[in-house]
């Protein structure tokens, strides 16, 4: 597989499709176990700086509230203080602050701060370039996943500590967009 390359010194501005993206998590519970969830509403911009990867930039923001496990009772409590606390902290933020090349040329290592209820650390996603394609309608349209491990804790989640367990292994699959014009833009 080999993907699209950017001529070196051509910005491009990607923005994450909310309807073709995701978040999905592991847990496990009672240590025996595992509840898999994810969130559904997460939009971004992804900026690349021809084939100068270092210079790349990844800003997202994940809706706490779109929280799904397929339990609406546990999606509650999920959006309850005890966890998210989703009125009082809407978005789960993400912001690169470096990008460099993987293993080999279609990985990548992004490390940056990742902000759950103003409680910001730094996480490093390992990083597959899976595709480059045009839409049916001509757009150029780029195809990552990531994943990462993350400890609740760290968070400020820690209800039911020994009953639900702190890592939860997660895994991201984002569809994006080039953007026509190449200006900055907000996340929201």
């Amino acid at each position: 597989m080999q993907t699209q390359r950017v001529r070196s010194g051509t910005r491009t501005v990607w923005s994450i499709d909310r309807a073709h993206s995701i978040v999905e998590f592991t847990v496990k519970n009672f240590m025996f176990f595992t509840v898999k969830g994810s969130f559904r509403d997460i939009g971004g911009i992804l900026q690349r700086e021809g084939d100068e990867i270092d210079r790349s930039t990844v800003e997202v923001a994940i809706k706490a509230a779109s929280i799904a496990t397929g339990i609406k009772r546990r999606d509650a409590h999920l959006r309850s203080k005890d966890f998210l606390n989703t009125d009082h902290y809407p978005d789960i933020r993400f912001q690169s602050t470096t990008v460099e090349q993987g293993g080999d040329r279609d990985t990548l290592r992004v490390s940056g701060l990742l902000t759950i209820k103003q409680t910001s650390r730094e996480v490093v996603l390992d990083v597959n370039e899976m595709d480059w394609s045009r839409s049916p309608n001509g757009e150029e349209v780029v195809y990552y996943t990531a994943t990462t491990e993350l400890d609740r804790f760290d968070f400020d989640v820690n209800y039911l500590r020994g009953v639900i367990g702190r890592k939860l292994q997660i895994a991201i699959n984002v569809q994006a967009s080039r953007r026509i014009d190449s200006g900055d833009a907000a996340v929201g």
